[in-house]
């Protein structure tokens, strides 16, 4: 966000004529500001409190009652005034990149100036220039849920190593480790490229990209598997054991071997739980399926 923009939304929000999508973007401004700030500013956090606390009661005393709800946020927003040249000054200093990193055990929520939003996974990172003029472009480090606002004269780029996602408007899910990337598409069109070579891919489609070979490969799978890091629950409508199975085997970490290869095919609906443990999920698929899954020794499922 520029100064202008901030100054603009400001005005917005004194003059109560602000929208909400303008109001969260100005709060997230806000909240990044105290974070990238505190620590330079502040002594300590308890100091940040209690400015936070005097301005509270500054500004309680000029709000009508109707407006008490907001009060919070303009006591945040006058304290963010206060830190707004050090921020900007800060961004000029670094040519206006933000860096938004995710070191929590959670995932991370964040809105960009455009109104799209990033859910960060944990041990993630986001590096972009937060006034998105021409193309919006980011660098992702990490893994990434994202839901993009279209403006088709403004193309949204996400780089990941050698790799570039680029769409108009859509969401999606990019998930990279040193030697693999993976792009899965929920809704809209999505154009995957390196420096060689480019693949489209329509919904519920993925695209797995070596970074030693620069090769991408491309198969249909249910995104809902690619979002199961971030929702409570998520429910998956008749998937293939080999789809819940290679689900399994990459997020818990565990060797699975069918016995019947025609398993393989069969067909099931089950609702997983966010971070639910492998035995959980097994009981479930065993009481709803016809099929035995039985937990070995190191962590290995043998399946009949």
């Amino acid at each position: 966000m520029t100064k202008e923009e901030f100054e603009i939304l400001l005005d917005k929000f004194l003059n109560k004529t602000i929208t909400e999508e303008e109001e969260a973007l100005l709060i997230a401004y806000e909240e990044e500001a105290i974070k990238e700030s505190k620590s330079d500013i502040f002594l300590s956090e308890l100091e940040k409190k209690h400015v936070k606390k005097s301005m509270y009661r500054a500004i309680k005393k000029e709000v009508k009652p109707k407006r008490i709800f907001k009060i919070g946020v303009a006591a945040s927003i006058v304290l963010l005034i206060g830190l707004g040249s050090f921020l900007f000054l800060k961004q000029q200093n670094n040519s206006g990149i933000l860096s938004v990193s995710n070191r929590s055990d959670q995932f991370k929520k964040v809105t960009l100036i455009d109104g799209s939003i990033v859910i960060l996974n944990k041990n993630s990172e986001l590096k972009y220039n937060n006034d998105f003029n021409g193309t919006r472009h980011l660098d992702l480090i990490g893994e990434g849920f994202f839901e993009i606002k279209r403006n088709e004269k403004k193309p949204f780029i996400v780089k990941t190593q050698d790799l570039n996602t680029k769409v108009l408007g859509t969401s999606f899910n990019i998930s990279e480790n040193d030697s693999v990337i993976k792009v899965t598409v929920a809704t809209g069109l999505v154009e995957v490229f390196d420096a060689n070579h480019s693949v489209r891919l329509k919904p519920n489609e993925q695209t797995k990209y070596r970074t030693v070979t620069k090769s991408f490969l491309t198969k249909k799978i249910p995104h809902e598997f690619f979002i199961s890091w971030f929702n409570e629950t998520t429910y998956l409508d008749k998937v293939t054991m080999k789809e819940l199975t290679d689900f399994i085997r990459e997020n818990y970490n565990t060797q699975i071997t069918f016995l019947n290869k025609n398993s393989e095919n069969v067909q099931i609906s089950v609702t997983i739980k966010r971070n639910e443990s492998l035995e959980s999920l097994l009981e479930k698929i065993n009481y709803i399926s016809e099929l035995k899954l039985t937990l070995k020794e190191n962590n290995m499922i043998e399946i009949k």
